[in-house]
C-alpha cells in the first residue's frame, strides 16, 4: 500500500529556495503564457460587441461572403446619441447575423477540443517548451491575421471563421502541456504554489482583457483592432523570452544550479529525457481499473460542465435577469475573475505550507479543496433558485462567490492533481479527461437553449437543479476516491523500467534472429 511522505532536503543540503529560482521564474513565464492565450480567446468576444453593424432582421439564412462598410461617426450621430472617439483609425463594423456570430464564437471551440490529446501526448515527445512556443507563436501569428478584415472588401466571416478555427486548435495544447511541465518542474511539495502562479494568467488574462476591450470599445474608432493587435504583440514578446528563458526539463536547462536540478530530479524522479510514447502503449486497462484516476476524470468533467456553461453566461445572468447594465455588468464580472485568481493563489500557498510541514497530506488537501470547489457552487445554484432584479444584491454575491470558488481546483484541486496521481502520463490523460469536459461544456449551452425559451427565473431554475446535481456528484466520487500519491505504474521510474525491458527484449530476440540466419 502506497504512503505519502514529505521531503525537503537533498543530499544533506536545505531546500532551494523559490524567489528567486529557476523554477519560479518558469512559473511567471506560464503565468504570461496564460494570459497572452486568454487574451487572444475572448478578444472576439468582447470585440464583436462593436464590430457588428445593425443586422438586416429578415436574412435567416447563412451568407458566407457578408457585405461591410466604412462608418463614419459624425454621420451617425445625429440618429444616436453622440459617443465622442478618438483614435489614427476610421469606425467599421460588419453586417453578420445572429447565426454568423455564434458560429464565430464557437469556431474557437471547434478547434480547441481536437488538440488536447495531442497536446499532452506532443509535450512528452517532443518537449514542453516547443509545444508552448509553437501554441502561441501560431495563434499569435492567426491573431494579427485578424485585423486583415479592415482592408478586405469580403469575406470576412469566412476569413475570421478559419483564423479562429485555428487559434483554437493552437490554444488547445496549453494546458495538457502544462499539466505535463508541472509533473517534470514542480516536486509535490512546491506543485500547487507553482500551479496556482501559473494557471492565475487565465483568470488575469480574462478580467483585463474585458476591462481594456471595453474601454477601446467604447472610445476608439475601430477599437477592436487594437485589442487584436495588442493581443498578439504581447504574444510575440512573450514567445522570445520563453524561447531564451526556459528548457522542457530541468536536466536540459543551462541556467539552472545544480542544487536546484537536484532537488526537482530527486522528488520528481524523472529522467529528463525526451520518450517515445505511442497512445497504444499508455496503460489504458489499468487507467480504467485505477478508482483515483477514474475519479479525478469524473470530477473534473462535472466541474467544467458547470464552468464553461456559466462563464459564458453570467453575463446574461447579470442583464437579463438581475436586470444590470451591460457596463456595471462587466465591472461584476471583472472583479470576480479577479477573486477567481486570487483563491486559486491561496489555495496553492496554503496547500503545500500544510504539505511541507505535515500538518496534513497531500491527499486530504487536494480532497478538502476540491471538495470546496465542487459544493459550494451547489450552493451558488440553491442562492440563484432565488436572484432576479428583486435580489441584485443577492445575486451579485453569488456571482462572486461562484467565481471564488472556481479558482480553487487551479491552486490544488483536479486541474493540478493529474500530475500527482499520473506524472508520467499527466499530459496525455489530462489532454482526454479536458476533451470530455469541453465536450459536456458544449452540451450545456445547447441543453440551456432547448430549456430557456424567454430570460425568466422560472426557466433558469431547471438549469441551477440540474448542475447543482452535477457538481453534487463529481464532487461527491473525488471526496470518496481522490488521492494525491502516484500511481506505481505511473511513475517516471516504472515508465523508464519498462522501456528498457522492452529494449532489451528486442535486443535479445534480434540476437537469436541474427544466430539463426
Amino acid at each position: 500500500m502506497t504512503t505519502e511522505k514529505t521531503i525537503v532536503l537533498v543530499d544533506g543540503g536545505a531546500r532551494p529556495r523559490l524567489i528567486p529560482s529557476t523554477r519560479f521564474t518558469l512559473a511567471l513565464l506560464v503565468f504570461f503564457a496564460f494570459i497572452v492565450q486568454y487574451s487572444q480567446r475572448v478578444n472576439l468576444p468582447i470585440g464583436i460587441v462593436c464590430m457588428i453593424d445593425r443586422p438586416e432582421k429578415n436574412n435567416n439564412r447563412l451568407t458566407l461572403n457578408a457585405t461591410t462598410e466604412p462608418i463614419n461617426v459624425k454621420l451617425a450621430a445625429s440618429a444616436q446619441p453622440a459617443i465622442i472617439k478618438r483614435g489614427f483609425l476610421q469606425e467599421k463594423k460588419f453586417h453578420w447575423s445572429e447565426l454568423q456570430q455564434q458560429l464565430l464564437l464557437g469556431g474557437y471551440w471547434a478547434g480547441y477540443i481536437f488538440t488536447q490529446v495531442p497536446g499532452g501526448w506532443l509535450a512528452t515527445i517532443l518537449g514542453v517548451k516547443w509545444v508552448f512556443a509553437g501554441s502561441l507563436g501560431v495563434s499569435s501569428l492567426a491573431t494579427l491575421a485578424l485585423t486583415v478584415m479592415y482592408v478586405m472588401e469580403s469575406t470576412h466571416f469566412t476569413t475570421l471563421f478559419v483564423l479562429r478555427v485555428i487559434i483554437g486548435l493552437a490554444h488547445g495544447v496549453l494546458f495538457p502541456a502544462t499539466v505535463a511541465l508541472w509533473s517534470l518542474w514542480a516536486v509535490p511539495q512546491e506543485r500547487s504554489t507553482l500551479a496556482s502562479i501559473g494557471f492565475g494568467g487565465t483568470h488575469l488574462g480574462t478580467s483585463f482583457t474585458m476591462l481594456i476591450g471595453g474601454l477601446l470599445c467604447r472610445h476608439l474608432d475601430a477599437g477592436w483592432m487594437y485589442l487584436f493587435i495588442g493581443s498578439s504583440l504581447i504574444g510575440v514578446i512573450w514567445l522570445v523570452l520563453w524561447i531564451l528563458l526556459t528548457a522542457s526539463s530541468p536536466q536540459l536547462h543551462k541556467g539552472i544550479s545544480n542544487h536546484e536540478r537536484d532537488y526537482i530530479v530527486s522528488l520528481t524522479g524523472s529522467s529528463g529525457k525526451k520518450r517515445t510514447m505511442p497512445l497504444a502503449s499508455i496503460p489504458w486497462k489499468r487507467i480504467v481499473k485505477s478508482k483515483p484516476v477514474v475519479a479525478l476524470i469524473l470530477t473534473h468533467i462535472a466541474n467544467l460542465f458547470g464552468l464553461f456553461f456559466f462563464l459564458t453566461n453570467l453575463g446574461k445572468i447579470s442583464t437579463q435577469l438581475l436586470q444590470f447594465s451591460a457596463e456595471h455588468t462587466g465591472y461584476i464580472l471583472c472583479f470576480g475573475f479577479f477573486l477567481t485568481y486570487l483563491s486559486s493563489l491561496f489555495a496553492g500557498l496554503v496547500t503545500d505550507y500544510f504539505v511541507r510541514t505535515n500538518k496534513v497530506t497531500l491527499t486530504n488537501a487536494r480532497r478538502f479543496f476540491n471538495s470546496l470547489a465542487s459544493f459550494i457552487p451547489v450552493l451558488c445554484m440553491a442562492s440563484f433558485y432565488f436572484c432576479d432584479e428583486t435580489q441584485k444584491i443577492l445575486g451579485v454575491i453569488t456571482i462572486l462567490v461562484f467565481l471564488a470558488s472556481s479558482g480553487l481546483p487551479y491552486g490544488s484541486g483536479y486541474v493540478v492533481n493529474f500530475a500527482d496521481v499520473v506524472p508520467a502520463f499527466s499530459g496525455v490523460i489530462f489532454g482526454l479527461a479536458n476533451t470530455f469536459a469541453s465536450l459536456a461544456g458544449l452540451t450545456g449551452n445547447i441543453v440551456a437553449g432547448i430549456i430557456v425559451k424567454q430570460p425568466v427565473l422560472a426557466q433558469w431554475r431547471k438549469l441551477y437543479i440540474m448542475f447543482s446535481v452535477v457538481y453534487l456528484f463529481g464532487g461527491i466520487v473525488y471526496l470518496i476516491y481522490g488521492s494525491g500519491v502516484a500511481r506505481k505504474w505511473a511513475t517516471f521510474q516504472a515508465v523508464d523500467n519498462d522501456a528498457k525491458q522492452e529494449k532489451k527484449l528486442h535486443d535479445e530476440e534480434t540476437v537469436l534472429m541474427n544466430e539463426k540466419i
